[in-house]
């Protein structure tokens, strides 16, 4: 990759456009693949010039962008992935290149209640009793498994031992995002620990940036 950001300026991305259009010129480069990997970086540069190609391509992919053209009458893409043709110059709109996702199980605690429209306060339960065909009336009982007005305690919780809220795992999937810096959080809204009376917070995962062993590789700008 060139080194560049996503949200690289024009003079960016021609300047990169140079470099690799340099290396891969059919008249200096012999190289099998050569010619056709110069006709892709001249394609790529084509697209992220072009403000409507690349909204196109934003928002409906290569298929998208290929009946636009056609319907402009340039004809579809004839060139391979577009995960590849964007690489060359660090951008991969839609593909492995902008970020990856990982599958995170953690500890939760969560209240030992679940929501029953029954409940109308600590032991008290209300519930519609029919007295005759057409006639219903409300029939107020106790029920200690009432918590609070709609919430009940769990069936599976019973005596809670560890009080009012008890621990479970949840599954979670994180989007690391392309460019993301050392310490960037991603933050998932009202899944944090659960306590009685309270909304839940937000979890954060913290992301790090671990060295590579003997630092043989190293972190330079945000293509990756």
């Amino acid at each position: 990759t060139l080194g560049v950001a996503r949200n690289a300026q024009p003079k960016e991305i021609k300047k990169a456009y140079r470099s690799k259009s340099l290396e891969f010129h059919p008249d200096k480069n012999k190289n099998e693949g050569a010619s056709a990997k110069f006709a892709e970086i001249a394609y790529a540069y084509e697209v992220l010039t072009d403000e409507d190609k690349k909204a196109v391509y934003d928002r409906h992919g290569e298929d998208g962008l290929k009946q636009h053209e056609q319907r402009q009458g340039q004809g579809g893409a004839g060139h391979g992935g577009f995960d590849d043709i964007f690489s060359h110059f660090g951008f991969n709109f839609g593909g492995g290149g902008r970020g990856r996702q990982r599958e995170q199980t953690t500890p939760n605690w969560q209240e030992c209640m679940r929501a029953n429209p029954e409940c109308q306060g600590p032991g008290v339960k209300v519930r519609m009793q029919q007295i005759a065909p057409g006639f219903v009336q409300q029939v107020q009982q106790r029920d200690d498994r009432c918590v609070s007005q709609g919430k009940m305690w769990s069936a599976n919780c019973r005596a809670c031992q560890s009080g009012q809220t008890q621990t479970e795992t949840i599954d979670l999937t994180i989007d690391l995002a392309r460019g993301m810096a050392n310490g960037e959080a991603v933050t998932f809204d009202g899944v944090a620990d659960e306590k009685p009376g309270m909304n839940a917070g937000d979890l954060n995962f913290i992301v790090m940036q671990v060295p590579t062993e003997n630092e043989i590789y190293h972190r330079d700008g945000d293509p990756l």
